[in-house]
């Protein structure tokens, strides 16, 4: 996949339970969709045309749903790595669902491992990162998955749009 490294951005950013505000919090989540799908729309206007979810709950999800809303309209097409067979067995029915739903719909999915394994979701954004040149991130400074991918992401000189608050920083 690193042939398409140039046209191909990933996504990482919190689990639902990690987010700064409830899943429930209408008004929030629907201002980070709203800012999901302009980010996704002035990559495809720079010439990213493959977006790589994590496919985890919240952030990835979101990400993903925005690819296909703008794969209406643009030249765009959703790759989805998973990072073991099993990932959804656990979320929520309204999760799964979404999780069904943007596999079934992707243009392309990428399965890890078949079973979880210690550093499976490590590994999953580590192919992420190695297969971008763009990441979209939600990173506030908490530590875990997404600070690990954000610092991949900078080492490995990938561009990176932050939509956490602006006057949040990048420094890891």
């Amino acid at each position: 996949m690193n042939d398409h490294r140039a046209a191909t951005c990933c996504f990482s950013g919190y689990r639902v339970e990690k987010m700064p505000f409830p899943a429930n919090d209408t008004a929030a989540v629907s201002a980070l969709c709203a800012a999901l799908d302009r980010a996704v729309a002035h990559a495809a206007s720079r010439g990213y045309t493959r977006f790589l979810s994590g496919m985890s709950t919240g952030f990835d999800l979101w990400a993903a749903e925005a690819v296909l809303r703008a794969r209406e309209r643009l030249p765009v097409a959703l790759l989805c790595a998973v990072p073991f067979d099993q990932q959804a067995d656990r979320f929520p029915p309204a999760w799964k669902r979404v999780f069904n739903h943007c596999l079934l719909t992707a243009d392309r999915v990428y399965s890890l491992a078949r079973a979880y394994h210690t550093g499976c979701y490590a590994a999953r954004n580590r192919f992420m990162v190695e297969s971008s040149s763009l990441l979209i991130c939600y990173y506030d400074g908490r530590p875990g998955g997404t600070a690990q991918t954000v610092r991949m992401a900078r080492q490995g000189g990938l561009d990176i749009v932050n939509l956490a608050e602006r006057q949040l920083s990048l420094d890891l």
